[in-house]
């Protein structure tokens, strides 16, 4: 029986020393799934960053886009004022100066 005991004691170092590493093993694996779920979580957030990053340019491009268009409508409206001004202001002298000989005649 002391050699039974003995054995015993013997064998309780390399049980213990098991029931750590088996400890170690379980922390591990909730640390592991811990930064899987950060990981998880890290991703999603990338991913809704990345999308509103490409939402955000496809406005700025619309954008551009408009104001392109913007200054061209105003580009040609500008452009019709001054060609339809020297006309007008050219009729308004034509006619004066009709008038004024007219009247000298």
């Amino acid at each position: 029986s002391t050699r039974v005991a003995l054995d015993h004691l013997e064998s309780v170092p390399e049980k213990v020393s098991l029931l750590e590493d088996f400890k170690d093993i379980g922390e591990s694996h909730c640390r592991r799934q811990m930064i899987e779920e950060r990981y998880t979580k890290y991703k999603e957030i990338v991913t809704s960053i990345q999308q509103q990053l490409e939402d955000s340019k496809q406005r700025v491009q619309q954008f551009k886009v408009c104001v392109c268009v913007c200054d061209v409508k105003m580009d040609a409206e500008i452009s019709n004022i001054e060609v339809v001004a020297p006309s007008s202001s050219w009729q308004t002298q034509t006619s004066f100066l009709s008038s004024s000989l007219l009247s000298d005649s």
